[in-house]
């Protein structure tokens, strides 16, 4: 298997990791504006690895190996475009959930140790996350260039 597709792929499955992970804690965050997360080390822990895989994949991919994908497959190329877009517009909704409804309702009696920590996690996600939207447009866009263009 060619890198690029190996290192698409350790993307890929970071997002997935990182979305399973993240949704049920989304939810409830929506649901209970204000009241603070139980403390879950696996699923912060497995968080991290999926941003940890996601990052190095994308920064190794952007500079040591070239998207050999090149030519005129439109259909495939919005696909990707497509995926790009999704994959960031739930970490601006996360976004938007944590900082304008969650924490202005925030309980007085939060743990601020784990605040700071899942404050240190949140920022590096949405940039994994951006990172990835990132290699899916890039992708998108490769794909999608043909000799005339």
């Amino acid at each position: 298997m060619p890198p690029y597709l190996l290192l698409l792929a350790a993307q890929i499955i970071g997002a997935i990791i990182f979305f399973s992970n993240v949704l049920p804690s989304f939810r409830q965050l929506r649901l209970n504006p204000g009241e603070q997360l139980a403390d879950n080390p696996h699923v912060d822990l497995m968080t991290c690895i999926a941003v940890l895989l996601m990052q190095v994949a994308y920064w190794y991919r952007l500079l040591r190996v070239a998207i050999p994908f090149q030519g005129a497959h439109v259909i495939l190329s919005h696909v990707f475009l497509f995926l790009s877009r999704p994959s960031f517009i739930f970490g601006a909704a996360l976004f938007a959930v944590v900082f304008f409804r969650h924490l202005p309702e925030l309980e007085q009696s939060a743990d601020i140790s784990l605040m700071i920590r899942r404050g240190i996690l949140l920022p590096g996600s949405l940039f994994a996350l951006f990172c990835f939207s990132l290699e899916l447009e890039r992708l998108g866009r490769a794909l999608g260039d043909s000799p005339e263009n």
